[in-house]
Parts: C-alpha cells; structure tokens; sequence
C-alpha cells in the first residue's frame, strides 16, 4: 500500500501445522492498567498458544513509552509493535483515549527493526530499521511487511516506496501513519521497549501461505486541477501562485458549509489547541488527490502553517498537479467493505482468521457515529473474525 491514509486489511490464514489463533481488545485506563488487562485478555484468548506477534494502538492517555514494557513483560517472546493514535477500534466498536490491541499466535516468522532520523534522511532511516530483516527464512516462502511511522516528519510516501524497493516487488507492504489525538504536535511508534518519533519500525512476518492484504478509498475530486507552483518538501506554500490555506478554502467552502463546517471561522491563532485540531480535522476531511490514470492517490495534508502553506504527510513537488477531493458517508462505508473483500480475495480461497486494520481519521470524521458500523462490515466481510486497528 503506497500510503497510510486509508483502510487496508492484513488478513491471516491457517497455517500448517499450527493454526492461526487471533485475540483483539480494547481498554481504557492508564497505561500500567490497561497494559495488564489486555495482556489478561490475550491469554484468555489464546490459552496455551503463545503469541509471536503483538500490536498495540494508544491514544495519548496511555502513553507508549509506559505501556509496551508491560506488555514485553507479559509476553518476552512475541515481538511487541505500537503506534499513538487518533481513535481505536476492534470488532467489539470504536473507542477514543482507549489502547486496542492485535496478538497473533501461530506458525509464524517474525522480524523486525526501527529506524530514527525520517525527516532528515528517509532513507537512512529506512535502510537502519530494515537492516537486520532477513531476507527469506527455510520453509517459510512468503513474506509480508508492516510499517508503522511519524508522519508529521513528512515522508511517508517516500519511506513506504523506500522500504518497498529494499525488500522487493514480491513483498506486500501495508501499514499505518500514528496520531495523537488531532493534537498534530508529537507522533510515536514503538518496537518492543524503545519508543520513537521521527522514526519508523518495520516488521517481516514470514508464512507459509500468503497473507491478504486489500486497499481502498472513496474519495472523488472537488476541484478543477489545481498546480502546486511552490513547494519545499512536505510544505505546499503555493498553489497557482496563491497561498495554499487560501485555495483550499475557497474550493472546499460551499461543500463544507453543506457538511456543517463553517471554513471561515477555522483560526489557530485565535483559538490555541482546539483551533489546530479544527483544522487539522477539516484538512484531513478534504485531502489531495493526485491523478494515476483514471483514480486518485490520496494525500494528506496535516497542518497550516501561518504563512498560509499547508503541511502534508509526505513530500509535494512544485509542479504537482492536484485536485481537492472529498467523499460522503454511503462512499465510505462501500469502501470500508470493499478493502476488506479484497484483502480476501488475496487469501487465495482460504478462510482469513482475522485482520489487521489501518484506517484514516477521515473516514471517522466523515461517518461520525456510524463509524462502529464501518469497522463491523469488515469483520462481516470476512466471515465474522476479529479484528483490530486504529
């Protein structure tokens, strides 16, 4: 998957010998606490099968640093993964200030390393936490990929296409920028007791039959094409020769005020943290979209900056040529479906046992209350199996 914006499955299968066994929870709490109820509950989960894998998605309240040592304690041999958040959710429904967590046992393969220094040198930091993945392992054919990164570094299209041209073009790579909360201040990933931002962690989970993974969005142009004439990196400054704060409001203010959003009245400066989350809420309502053909590729622009530049996720060269694009909660909810029958349809007829789902804040933003309903299609897609994500 080129981004993390939007909803991909990573569906597990059985496999020989030892099957696939998955546990998914979610809690609230302080870290310490919700670190041992959620350890308590992948046991209850998984009896006597040891997890080789976990993954661990927290809000700010809970915060990484405190909560992964509790579960490495709890589970020495599993190779332990995190992100902070914007919103968590497993089958059971969506929460937000909760930690939800994915453990996988079975006959697995698991690798992984971490990488520091994204917005300086992407691709040291990505050849650092690829560095010591194997490249095959005996008797274990195929290989899939999870990245987990910062985005307000802003290169996480660069590292995924980075990482995807190490491992090679066989290697699915699927994965998920961290949050916090819409603060848009401060990101982390973690890999086992060393917590990072400005960082990455990549993991190989090596199987012997493929694992599924399914991508998709439902986001539909707005505006005309739109050029980038000034860019520097992740900061767009100018888009025809305009201040990118500006172009966005005028293309997105009549679509916006029908959706209830009054562009006008978004002001940071004025307002302190809660202004820099309306803001980054509207931003990520209306993204960017740039042309492959007859589809679009979703970017994510983060922040406004006072100039009237725009942050985004990843990099924008001047010259791009973008259209501001939007969706409506039907598209959202077929798309949700649609990702998860895809990553299905990549099992190769075999039953998935459970998924792993990395999804946009935009999509919870655009369904609102009936997001709970979004994250059930996907576990009805796949037969009723557990799933977890953020």
């Amino acid at each position: 998957m080129s981004t993390p914006d939007h909803a991909a499955g990573l569906s597990g299968t059985e496999a020989a010998p030892v099957g696939t066994r998955i546990a998914t929870a979610i809690c609230s709490g302080s870290a310490e606490a919700a670190a041992a109820m959620l350890a308590d509950a992948v046991e209850q989960q998984l009896g006597d099968a040891g997890p080789v894998l976990i993954l661990a998605f927290a809000s700010t309240q809970q915060p990484l640093s405190e909560l992964l040592p509790g579960l490495r304690r709890r589970f020495p041999a599993a190779t332990v993964l995190g992100a902070s958040t914007a919103g968590e959710f497993t089958e059971r429904g969506d929460q937000k200030g909760a930690v939800s967590l994915f453990a996988l046992a079975g006959d697995y393969r698991v690798y992984a390393g971490c990488g520091t220094g994204l917005r300086g040198d992407v691709e040291a930091a990505v050849t650092q936490a690829a560095a010591s993945l194997p490249a095959r392992v005996y008797g274990y054919p195929h290989r899939t990929a999870l990245l987990l990164l910062d985005p307000l570094a802003g290169r996480s299209e660069e590292a995924t296409l980075i990482l995807s041209a190490l491992l090679g073009e066989d290697v699915p790579v699927a994965g998920g920028a961290a949050g916090d909360d819409l603060n848009l201040k401060a990101t982390h990933v973690g890999l086992n007791e060393q917590v990072l931002s400005d960082g990455l962690v990549v993991a190989e989970i090596f199987s012997k039959a493929p694992l599924g993974v399914g991508v998709c969005h439902a986001h539909r142009p707005l505006s005309s094409p739109l050029r980038v004439t000034r860019a520097e990196g992740s900061l767009v400054h100018e888009i025809e020769g305009r201040p990118a704060w500006d172009v966005w409001l005028e293309h997105t203010r009549e679509h916006a005020r029908h959706s209830g959003i009054d562009v006008d009245g978004l002001d940071t400066s004025a307002a302190g943290p809660e202004g820099t989350q309306a803001v980054g809420a509207f931003l990520l309502r209306y993204e960017a979209g740039l042309a492959t053909g007859s589809a679009l590729k979703i970017r994510a622009p983060l922040s406004k900056l006072g100039t009237g530049a725009l942050g985004f996720a990843c990099g924008i060269p001047t010259g791009t040529v973008i259209r501001i694009a939007e969706s409506d909660p039907e598209s959202q909810l077929a798309s949700t479906r649609l990702a998860a029958a895809r990553s299905r349809e990549n099992l190769g007829g075999r039953e998935p046992a459970g998924a792993l789902v990395f999804d946009c804040i935009c999509r919870n933003l655009i369904l609102k209350d009936r997001f709970g309903a979004a994250v059930r299609s996907i576990s009805e897609e796949l037969g009723g199996v557990p799933i977890a994500g953020f």
